[in-house]
């Protein structure tokens, strides 16, 4: 017992003790003897517990001796067993859905959620942390019946992650899946929908190709030719 309740106790008890001394002089009798404590009226974490004592009346007092008076006092009390409550987990927010697997034919995206404040033995959160859905079912586009590597092989072609099939290069992440594994739409730079991309064949009398392909974007411009990039 601190310091602090040793002298809250005191007070009490001369407070008690003028109480009796008030009564004494209007009634006659005296105060029992205090009885057991009470149980703690918490299982877990901080509660009360008390005891209690009943004014004995002095059977000369008449109608008075039938009151009952009675004394209180309260204490906190800790079950060392239990001396916290147990805490039950709760959800965060989900997260955003994660970039789908595939451009086409039916990918998979997903997200997730944590449980946290779960503590002294509380419950888990119900339910899952990850939910996962379908997206772009579209199917992809089919294989060309006939097709040659080497054809790709030029500035002007993007070879699809196949290297089954090859388009033309300005129609890479341009918002539409042109190759048959979609590969052409997957980890493009710029968001969808805020971007743009225009292509220039520049050919002079029929000669070899000279091509110019300019992205934009919110954030900015970018000319690629062959050999160098210039940004702005």
């Amino acid at each position: 017992m601190c310091v602090q309740e040793i002298w809250l106790h005191l007070l009490f008890q001369l407070f008690l003790f003028k109480l009796s001394s008030q009564a004494n002089d209007k009634v006659k009798g005296y105060w029992g003897e205090w009885g057991p404590f009470s149980q703690c009226s918490a299982t877990c974490g901080p509660g009360f517990m008390k005891k209690e004592r009943v004014w004995i009346h002095d059977p000369a007092d008449g109608e008075k001796a039938q009151e009952k008076w009675t004394s209180i006092v309260n204490f906190a009390c800790v079950d060392e067993k239990y001396p916290n409550c147990p805490e039950d987990g709760r959800w965060t927010g989900w997260t955003g859905w994660s970039a789908c697997t595939k451009a086409c034919g039916s990918g998979i995206r997903d997200r997730t959620r944590e449980c946290y404040g779960q503590l002294y033995g509380g419950k888990d959160c119900d339910g899952e942390n990850k939910q996962k859905e379908d997206c772009n079912p579209d199917p992809c586009p089919p294989l060309p019946k006939k097709f040659d590597l080497m054809q790709c092989k030029t500035d002007t072609n993007f070879t699809c992650e196949s290297k089954k099939m090859c388009i033309p290069v300005f129609q890479k992440c341009d918002g539409t899946v042109q190759c048959h594994d979609g590969s052409d739409e997957m980890k493009c730079s710029f968001s969808r929908g805020h971007h743009g991309h225009i292509y220039y064949d520049l050919r002079r009398n029929g000669g070899s190709s000279n091509f110019v392909s300019i992205w934009w974007s919110c954030f900015g411009l970018v000319v690629m030719k062959p050999f160098f990039m210039l940004i702005f």
